[in-house]
């Protein structure tokens, strides 16, 4: 029992000052971007083109599959598909562990969560220029924006400390054992058939506690549901302020008793 409270003390103290260290992933996130598209002529917007000829092209092919109106559709998938891109990015790159980072890892001390954090920030980025096509979606096919489209920000800002807290967990892991990160690259694809985004609830015809027990649903719906003029259930906000309390619990537990390893295990 002792040491459970000193490796949750532990662990409480790295996230903490890898969250007071905020100028060092803000600029480290931002500068990822920069080096990535630094011989591009208009840099990440290129993910939002292609995103949004796939948007344009798989709505128009699945709304004549379910049989639905593109009207109601493609803002469901849009912003489905978006949202999906952006946590399953979060996730599978940090199925990589702290490999990326092994050479800084090794010469300078920093808190652990800050390499997850910058990873965050860059991925957070990039959802950002994808907002454009869902601000379009809603313009020209939807019907716009209302004033429940605010709650999206907190309900935004909920899923990434949730995703924060999960990638902590898989980095540690997949650091230590690095066959896990095919194991989450299945299991991510997996979830996405599992989850409403191509199809939408209403198409399992009374069997929609098939998706109930899926918290990336509930992860999506509270995003997703403002956006398209309705309140999030509050089923969906408990789970998700549950996962996010059992994620950043666990993922304490894992950086207080790991954090002196991570360096020997790259």
């Amino acid at each position: 029992m002792k040491n459970l409270s000193q490796h949750i003390l532990k662990g409480t103290h790295e996230i903490k000052d890898a969250f007071l260290n905020h100028a060092q992933w803000l600029y480290l996130g931002l500068q990822d971007i920069r080096l990535r598209y630094r011989r591009s002529i208009i840099g990440p917007w290129w993910v939002t083109i292609s995103t949004g000829v796939m948007i344009l092209m798989l709505s128009v092919l699945w709304s004549k599959i379910f049989g639905s109106d593109i009207k109601t559709y493609m803002p469901f998938f849009a912003i489905g598909f978006i949202i999906w891109g952006w946590m399953s990015s979060v996730i599978t790159e940090s199925a990589s562990g702290f490999a990326p980072f092994q050479a800084t890892i090794k010469q300078i001390k920093l808190p652990f969560p800050v390499f997850i954090l910058r990873l965050c920030m860059r991925l957070l980025i990039v959802l950002a220029h994808n907002f454009v096509i869902i601000f379009l979606v809603l313009f020209i096919v939807g019907d716009g924006l209302s004033w429940y489209s605010l709650v999206s920000i907190p309900a935004l800002i909920l899923i990434q400390m949730n995703l924060v807290c999960v990638s902590i967990i898989i980095m540690i892991f997949c650091t230590r054992f690095q066959d896990m990160s095919q194991v989450v690259a299945t299991l991510t694809q997996i979830l996405f058939f599992f989850t409403p985004i191509l199809w939408q609830p209403e198409s399992l015809k009374g069997k929609a506690y098939l998706i109930e027990f899926n918290p990336i649903h509930h992860w999506m719906e509270i995003i997703r549901a403002p956006l398209l003029g309705r309140l999030p259930l509050i089923d969906s906000w408990l789970w998700c302020f549950g996962t996010f309390i059992f994620f950043l619990i666990f993922a304490i537990y894992l950086t207080g008793r790991y954090r002196s390893r991570i360096a020997f295990w790259l």
